[in-house]
């Protein structure tokens, strides 16, 4: 995808009042997890071809330097006034990346966009949707609350960062299912307990740490903590392959923020999709190929615009999926 330029307008008038510049250099410290799991490990049989990648989700790694997370924190202390709730979530921030800078110069992170591609193997570019962008996830106030439930998300890719000390704290782990979405599901309608033996809790050694996942494909939830303070941020992407079909639950995220801003957003990230498309057509053009190779080229964008418009034109509110605690 081009680069990707931040609405010059915002859904909000307010922003944090002490909000720091972001500092690559000082604020990141980059490392490569040392585990992959891939989609077959987690039990994915049927080829993907419009998947760029196999890796279905990492071990923890390394992205904030110490300077970072005590910026970050900063900012995500500020952005707390701001928290609402959903069927899933009962606190968190969404669209803090239009009243903080910082945080939106963190999500957009070309440095970070990098190293995530690095990791997954496959070219991935910021979400086109700022809500999917550095959304931010605060421990419920009713002790043992489940910080979100078990589910798939609404994006393809993202990763989960903690921004406390995970080991502060009892509880508040960050955990994913062994298994496929479908496995998931059937437990789920049979009423059984997801077996201990599958699921993941990757060790979080402190702030400033993160799992990479395909969000669409990995089961996961946040466990409660009993007390203490529990701060997450996810970060969302997407695929700059043009294989990769685009996945935006938009009856869904219409629970999750406000109707019209969802509408301007999508529409927006459909926009950027298209644009790359069309833009590698611009700047690349194949002097080898035949004329039904131009038009599959120009089709394919066009299907992406009239499936965006059907969406829009036909949109349908869906429950927010989830499977409880």
């Amino acid at each position: 995808m081009t680069e990707l330029q931040f609405p010059t307008n915002s859904p909000y008038q307010d922003r944090i009042f002490d909000d720091p510049p972001f500092n690559p250099s000082a604020h990141l410290a980059l490392e490569m997890p040392s585990k992959l799991f891939t989609l077959s490990d987690l039990g994915y049989t049927e080829s993907k071809p419009d998947l760029p990648t196999n890796i279905a989700a990492t071990s923890c790694f390394r992205v904030l330097s110490e300077e970072g997370v005590h910026a970050l924190y900063h900012v995500c202390k500020q952005l707390e006034a701001f928290t609402t709730s959903n069927a899933r979530i009962a606190r968190n921030v969404r669209g803090g990346v239009y009243r903080s800078g910082f945080l939106r110069a963190l999500a957009l992170s070309p440095e970070i966009a990098e190293h995530m591609s690095t990791v997954l193997g496959a070219e991935l570019a910021p979400h086109g949707m700022p809500h999917q962008l550095a959304h931010l996830n605060y421990q419920p106030i009713t002790p043992g609350e489940n910080v979100d439930k078990w589910h798939w998300d609404t994006l393809q890719v993202d990763y989960v960062m903690f921004v406390t000390d995970p080991n502060t704290v009892e509880g508040g782990e960050f955990q994913y299912f062994n298994g496929t979405r479908e496995d998931f599901t059937q437990l789920h309608a049979s009423n059984q307990s997801i077996p201990t033996d599958r699921i993941i809790a990757p060790k979080m050694p402190g702030p400033g740490y993160a799992v990479l996942m395909q969000g669409d494909h990995v089961v996961h939830q946040a466990r409660g903590i009993k007390s203490g303070e529990r701060i997450t941020l996810v970060n969302g992407y997407t695929y700059k392959a043009h294989c990769a079909k685009d996945f935006s639950a938009l009856g869904q995220l219409v629970h999750a923020d406000e109707k019209q801003t969802v509408l301007a957003e999508y529409t927006r990230h459909m926009s950027l999709r298209c644009q790359q498309q069309l833009l590698h057509n611009v700047n690349t053009p194949n002097f080898n190929a035949d004329a039904a190779t131009h038009a599959e080229a120009l089709k394919r964008a066009r299907r992406e615009l009239d499936d965006a418009i059907d969406k829009l034109e036909t949109l349908q509110h869906e429950d927010m999926l989830h499977f409880g605690d």
